[in-house]
């Protein structure tokens, strides 16, 4: 009975050892589980490098893009010119160790916002030795291929991106850091002389490159993190480049004490289990409280309130690897939120010294706006947090705009377009504008302003004196011949319409009698009273001398007829010289209807020479009309 009771107890006490053995071993590799779905949760930072990284590119991207705006608006690119600029640009300087201005015939086929890599000449010693990578601006020179402003970052100089790999070290934990191109170009790495070689032939991130080429090389936004064998590897896009971060680390360095953990643990368990079974669990409650303290302190790592490299449990085993791991990765943490918080520091100089308006809006809606742009549209400091739209003067097609922007947007351009904006005293800015959307789950763009409404004063001065008659202010020959021959080519048209041909009679005398400052003053009276004479819609012209022209739309022959007379008394009461009262000119008119059916300018112009010299021959200072018929009436 005795020997059965220690049988029996001997096979409890086996039996609570392997139980707790069992339970122990099973515990032991869901941590070792959870481990790895918390490491492959964590990507290992890399998408925390991703980000530090794009925003680095982004940063001086704008630095780039608003030196390049400094550049005087359509000079050229001249020797002189190109030393003067470079030599003025201090802040390009420090974030970038070259600058140039390059043709643009001279760069690879691709697009000048992203980051491009340029290889050395095939008989340089070193590939990597002169590689860089350039960031590009276009000059505003005025022509359709203009250089560029080039910012190199040398890939063995000391910058942004070949310090990432040095300062992303983990030698404990042997985790490396690998910056490439979507072409595999090597452009970041521990080890120089890794530099420009393709990471396709990296023996440790062969399958993670293999896997990532399979799928097309996408430069997707989202991280992921896989194991191949005895080594987790952790990929990322870097927003708004054609780069992807690569993190490697060491199974064994992260949990390699896991496996003789289980063993250690089951043989001890089979041990205590023959003095009971409290013992057992006593001491597998004990060797797990540390794993409790260490999920505690890893749900602190999102606050930023909390020292990144305090509260994290001291342990050995697994445990002290996971909690060595999650510190760095703290840390990290902590060094990226340091790099936004510079960056956006670095934002709000350029927002505030900016010689252009910028704004960025969400959902349409402004969120943030540089001081420029507010003293550009008369507000204070905060006061622009009003919908976009808003901004548009009254004459803007609002709808149209939106629309044409939203497209340009979905297509991956750079919306521009010379935009009325409402100034806070109601008054009208004309602005330059560009608009680009930025990536986001809301609707976000930036905006950039200049004030375009000098140029556009100036531009309309131009276009009307092309178009006009300095003298007398009517429209000039060509503008008049210009709108003739479009009524005429209007297949559309269906109503009647006339033109009116005025040669002034004895304007020569007036000339010569009196002299040309008199004669001059002849023809702005004469001007006037045919101006005086017509409706809102119609057109008078001065061909040149005292020949003088009116275009009236949707006019029939009798109404035009009484205009005419109406001209003609209006010239004759009018015309007369003030310096010498016996001089004075009036008008014989020739009038012309044009039926709707399809005409050309040459038969309107020559029946309306023919009127007019009709009115000459009558005795002047008379009207007289012909019709112009088709060649099937």
């Amino acid at each position: 009975m005795d020997s059965l009771k220690l049988r029996l107890a001997m096979a409890s006490a086996l039996l609570i050892a392997l139980s707790v053995a069992i339970t122990v071993f099973l515990s032991v590799r869901e941590v070792q589980n959870r481990t790895e779905q918390t490491i492959i949760g964590s990507n290992l930072g890399a998408a925390q490098f991703a980000t530090t990284l794009s925003a680095n590119v982004a940063e001086h991207q704008r630095a780039l893009a608003a030196a390049a705006r400094g550049w005087p608006r359509g000079q050229a690119a001249d020797p002189d010119q190109i030393r003067s600029f470079l030599g003025r640009q201090e802040v390009l300087r420090m974030l970038f160790d070259e600058l140039r201005i390059v043709p643009s015939g001279s760069l690879p086929a691709g697009r000048y916002g992203e980051p491009q890599v340029l290889l050395p000449p095939a008989d340089a010693a070193s590939d990597a030795q002169m590689s860089s990578v350039v960031l590009l601006r276009p000059l505003p020179v005025g022509q359709a291929q203009p250089p560029m402003l080039a910012g190199v970052l040398k890939l063995r100089a000391s910058n942004f991106l070949s310090g990432m790999a040095q300062t992303a070290k983990l030698d404990e934990l042997r985790i490396r850091t690998v910056v490439a191109n979507q072409q595999g170009r090597v452009l970041a790495h521990a080890d120089e002389q890794r530099l420009m070689s393709l990471v396709d032939d990296d023996p440790e991130l062969k399958q993670a490159v293999a896997r990532w080429r399979q799928q097309g090389s996408p430069l997707e936004p989202a991280p992921w993190t896989e194991r191949y064998g005895e080594r987790f590897v952790a990929m990322a896009a870097v927003p708004g480049t054609d780069w992807v971060v690569f993190r490697l680390g060491e199974t064994e360095a992260l949990f390699g004490e896991a496996g003789k953990a289980i063993t250690r643990t089951v043989a001890l368990g089979i041990g205590v289990g023959l003095t009971g079974a409290l013992a057992i669990f006593g001491f597998t409650a004990w060797l797990l409280r540390p794993l409790g303290a260490l999920r505690q302190r890893a749900l602190l790592v999102v606050d930023p309130a909390q020292p990144p490299a305090q509260g994290w449990p001291d342990a050995g085993g697994e445990v002290g690897e996971l909690s060595r791991v999650l510190k760095h990765v703290s840390e990290q943490l902590a060094a990226s939120r340091a790099n936004i918080e510079q960056s956006l520091k670095m934002m709000q100089a350029v927002m505030a010294h900016a010689p252009v308006g910028i704004a960025f809006t969400s959902e349409q809606r402004i969120e943030l706006a540089s001081s420029q742009f507010e003293q550009m549209l008369g507000y204070g400091q905060g006061e622009l947090n009003f919908h976009w739209g808003e901004l548009l003067a009254p004459e803007a097609a609002h709808d149209a705009l939106r629309e044409e922007a939203e497209a340009t947007f979905l297509q991956g351009r750079t919306f521009e377009a010379e935009l009325p904006l409402c100034r806070r005293d109601g008054s009208t800015l004309w602005a330059h504008v560009h608009g680009a959307a930025i990536l986001g789950a809301q609707r976000r763009t930036i905006w950039i302003a200049s004030d375009a409404t000098d140029a556009r004063r100036q531009r309309e001065g131009l276009e009307w004196r092309a178009a006009h008659d300095p003298l007398t202010e009517l429209v000039n020959r060509r503008e008049f011949e210009r709108q003739l021959g479009q009524l005429v080519a209007d297949r559309r048209r269906r109503e009647a319409a006339c033109a009116l041909f005025i040669d002034l009679d004895h304007f020569k005398q007036v000339n010569d009698g009196a002299g040309h400052a008199a004669g001059d003053t002849i023809l702005k009276k004469v001007a006037q009273v045919l101006r005086d004479s017509v409706r809102a819609g119609d057109t008078v012209g001065r061909l040149g001398g005292d020949e003088f022209a009116v275009l009236l739309p949707a006019c029939g022959l009798d109404r035009a007829l009484l205009i005419a007379e109406q001209m003609r008394y209006g010239v004759a009461l009018e015309g007369v010289c003030e310096s010498d009262p016996t001089l004075r000119v009036t008008a014989s008119i020739g009038a012309v209807e044009i039926d709707a059916s399809h005409r050309s300018l040459a038969e309107v112009l020559e029946a309306a020479d023919q009127a007019c010299y009709a009115a000459k021959h009558a005795g002047r200072n008379v009207v007289c009309s012909a019709i112009v018929r088709g060649e099937g009436d």
